[in-house]
């Protein structure tokens, strides 16, 4: 999937979860939103860090970076840096929910195409694939993309109060209130 694909992926996912919440008004939304957007493409770091003339590289693209265990080793990175060096209270269970599950939809969303994603690496080194359709394809962009990002968009109004979309409708009352 394209990188466009993976940050609507990881902003439904967010939505999602901040709709789902009983009381979504305690959420801290912004943040929540920023980090669905990393953990949709964090996965892609190893185009990054990896050479793609290497195919025995561990950073080849759809190597480890695309497997659970790399998901794990963020998910503990991520609440040890926050516990040790930011000292913010273990009561991170909405963005570490929010990373887990937009990273799992880059997951979901690789595995469509023809080249697959290792899941279960080192366990097992075959790719899962549903040999769906290739990357950047017509296909990728109306089967996927954009009935993501009518999802994202009816998410997103169901939990905006109505006040806040003529705010942003309306550019002055818009910075009176917000900025």
């Amino acid at each position: 999937m394209t990188r466009i694909t993976h940050i609507i992926a990881g902003l439904t996912v967010t939505a999602a979860y901040i709709g789902s919440s009983a009381n979504h008004s305690y959420l801290n939304i912004a943040p929540l939103l920023l980090t669905g957007m990393v953990g949709g493409v964090l996965p892609d770091i190893d185009l990054i860090l990896g050479d793609s003339r290497k195919k025995n590289t561990i950073w080849k693209h759809r190597g480890i970076a695309h497997t659970l265990l790399f998901l794990a080793v963020c998910v503990f990175g991520i609440i040890y840096f926050t516990g040790r060096y930011i000292h913010y209270d273990v009561g991170l269970k909405p963005e570490i929910t929010v990373f887990t599950l937009a990273f799992l939809s880059h997951l979901f969303l690789d595995s469509f195409n023809m080249i697959g994603v290792p899941f279960l690496y080192p366990i097992a080194k075959k790719g899962f694939c549903l040999h769906l359709f290739r990357v950047g394809t017509i296909q990728e962009y109306g089967l996927v993309t954009l009935p993501m990002l009518a999802v994202l968009i009816l998410l997103v109004l169901s939990f905006v109060p109505r006040q806040d979309i003529y705010a942003l409708t309306h550019n002055q009352y818009f910075i009176r209130k917000f900025l």
